[in-house]
């Protein structure tokens, strides 16, 4: 299993099995994010409900919130927020690849910088003073 970390809070991983679960809970993981349907790996992929139950068992929180691929919904990304909201310390998500777990999680990121400002996450200040011209004559002056 390989874990990559996106930011302090959030990692991704591909498809974990019952195993990698106690892996996840000995690093220091709080909560775990299912976002693979359940079948779409055939057989071999363990359903939703047996990774539940064996996260439950390891004293693990754990979200199911299936994505098919390149199909990511708004109601997908809200509840992962809310998930995050609810559950505090480091979280996992995982699907095939993590890319899936990555995008939903990116998507939350950015609507969240925009709610608050009103502005995409790209077009805000660095710091409280700074606008986006003094930015501009920053790197002018470079």
């Amino acid at each position: 299993m390989e874990v990559k970390q996106i930011d302090q809070r959030f990692s991704v991983a591909g498809q974990l099995n019952e195993a990698d679960l106690e892996e996840i809970a000995d690093q220091g993981f709080k909560l775990v994010i299912n976002f693979r349907p359940d079948g779409e790996g055939g057989e071999s992929q363990p359903s939703s409900t047996v990774l539940a139950e064996k996260a439950q068992a390891l004293g693990l929180q754990y979200a199911y919130i299936p994505v098919v691929p390149n199909q990511v919904q708004t109601g997908d990304v809200d509840q992962l927020r809310s998930f995050l909201e609810q559950h505090p310390g480091q979280a996992l998500g995982f699907c095939r690849t993590g890319n899936r777990a990555s995008n939903v999680y990116q998507q939350v990121l950015q609507s969240t910088s925009q709610a608050s400002t009103g502005k995409p996450a790209c077009c805000q200040p660095q710091n409280e003073s700074q606008t986006l011209s003094s930015r501009v004559m920053d790197w002018i002056k470079r």
